[in-house]
């Protein structure tokens, strides 16, 4: 039990939530939470939980996932909501804080898109995390909170988180087929200029959003004599293709989403594997 310190409204359910992502261990995932509220003496209790954890996830992935399953336990403890007059979730995540509001009013509307048109990242989660936010009987606000620093509550769910992970038995959250890169570099969203050209790349991962209906491609730029060559960049088309194929391409011209406009070509791996 948790009995002193931490942010609070005495007047609401306070659900403080984390996420734990380990890349060195395969993105092993899980989430903690916190529950905290008054009692009718005025003294402070709380309920936490550890569920078991992921097999792989993002730490962006978990973050969203903490919240829902905050809301879940809330329900699950308490049947009658009525006696608080309104939920707190508090996560330490600017992810989940910034776009909290999006997610449960604007994005719905746009088709789970963005204002640039790109497809939201997270769509079945934040999908979720609104179902459960609209099963609530009472309004339901996010709050940032810095993480793990003086606030105990927060210091408690990042210890849950950690204990989650470290039972990864559930199955991943999404699926990514992933082929292994050529290129030395780092993938860094943005770094190829979509300008309209042709380009010759490598498809090493593939993502399909199902609720967008596109898919989202990782790949590296093969052509010598291009500006981007071998850097490792994302970019969308509606049109399925198959990672470690080589291809020639013909860009858009929207970097605020990126895309392919056509495939002119298939080439050969062999004559650019460097």
């Amino acid at each position: 039990m948790i009995t002193q310190g931490g942010i609070h409204d005495e007047e609401a359910l306070n659900i403080y939530t984390d996420g734990s992502s380990f890349p060195g261990k395969k993105r092993a995932a899980g989430v903690g939470v916190v529950l905290m509220w008054v009692d009718e003496a005025g003294d402070p209790q709380t309920s936490e939980h550890a569920p078991t954890g992921y097999q792989s996830a993002t730490i962006d992935e978990m973050e969203i996932q903490a919240c829902t399953i905050g809301l879940q336990e809330a329900r699950r403890i308490f049947p009658d909501l009525s006696r608080f007059k309104r939920i707190l979730l508090f996560s330490d995540s600017q992810y989940v804080t910034e776009n909290f509001v999006s997610a449960m009013n604007v994005w719905p509307k746009r088709a789970w898109r963005g204002s640039n048109g790109t497809p939201v990242k997270n769509i079945d989660l934040w999908k979720s995390l609104k179902r459960e936010v609209n099963a609530c009987p009472l309004r339901v606000e996010v709050r940032w909170v810095k993480g793990h620093k003086s606030n105990i509550y927060n210091r408690a769910a990042d210890k849950l988180a950690k204990k989650s992970a470290a039972k990864p038995f559930n199955k991943p959250l999404s699926v990514s087929q992933t082929t292994r890169k050529w290129s030395d570099r780092k993938t860094e969203r943005g770094c190829v200029t979509f300008d309209g050209r042709a380009v010759k790349i490598r498809i090493i991962s593939t993502k399909y959003y199902k609720y967008a209906r596109e898919y989202e491609y990782r790949f590296e730029v093969i052509d010598e004599e291009d500006a981007s060559y071998k850097d490792v960049d994302f970019v969308w088309c509606k049109d399925l293709l198959s990672r470690n194929k080589c291809l020639l391409v013909r860009l858009n011209s929207d970097q605020g989403h990126p895309g392919i406009d056509q495939v002119l070509e298939e080439l050969n791996p062999d004559d650019y594997r460097y």
